[in-house]
């Protein structure tokens, strides 16, 4: 499988960053999965699931992974892309704050010996604070005029505590799955912004920022949808 080889290139990789001396970038803290993944377990055996789970720390560990299924290991398959996705982030996001470190000790220097470039910079952060501060009373006065979407920002949350025993519609279920998994993601605030306050042509650059662009798809997919959904799931 391919994941097969991109976790021996990583392993490879690794060594000769340590024996050239190069300080090794390491694998990120958390391990990040879609609940929407969840409706895919149904069709794995208990044995199935547990090779999986014990692959997937594996995976991050650097451990030989155990024999699965052809099944199983189609699930694994799946999720090791995104794994790869997340852990190339991760690198983009080490790496760019060894170079922020670095022009920030140098910038620490420079403040020492020119106490003028210190105060332009705390007028510079003054000045991007008042500019917040502008696009937030903005953002809150356009969703104060807006009573439809107040309306719908209390029926999502009604989403997460839903009984889905009594949604017999997949479809339904499925567009409740992503909901989920975006407020678990993004959190509740963040969620808002990217249904109520983001553009689909815009959708891209703010997950970016948020580092969770592998949310797109799932974004994009509830925000052209939620309202014919919620308004047959909750009246």
């Amino acid at each position: 499988m391919g994941y097969k080889k991109k976790q021996a290139a990583i392993t490879c990789s690794s060594n000769e960053d340590y024996n050239s001396g190069i300080t090794s970038i390491g694998m990120p803290p958390n391990i990040l999965m879609k609940v929407s993944w969840s409706k895919h377990l149904k069709f794995l055996s208990n044995d199935d699931r547990a090779a999986l789970f014990t692959n997937i720390f594996h995976y991050y560990t650097g451990d030989v992974l155990v024999d699965m299924t052809p099944i199983a290991e189609m699930f694994f398959a799946t999720a090791a892309e995104l794994f790869d996705f997340n852990i190339g982030k991760y690198g983009e996001v080490v790496i760019k704050n060894r170079e922020n470190g670095k022009k920030h000790v140098g910038k620490t220097k420079e403040t020492q010996n020119n106490p003028m470039g210190f105060s332009e910079t705390q007028n510079n952060l003054k000045e991007k604070e008042r500019v917040i501060e502008k696009v937030k009373s903005k953002d809150n006065i356009k969703e104060t005029n807006n009573a439809s979407a107040m309306q719908y920002k209390e029926k999502f949350r009604e989403i997460v505590d839903i009984d889905f025993r009594i949604i017999t519609d997949m479809d339904f279920k499925y567009f409740c799955y992503d909901v989920i998994e975006l407020v678990e993601k993004l959190g509740w605030a963040r969620f808002d912004v990217i249904i109520f306050g983001t553009a689909l042509k815009d959708l891209a650059g703010v997950l970016t920022d948020y580092n969770l662009i592998e949310l797109e798809a799932a974004a994009a997919k509830t925000k052209r949808s939620y309202n014919f959904y919620i308004d047959k799931l909750i009246k």
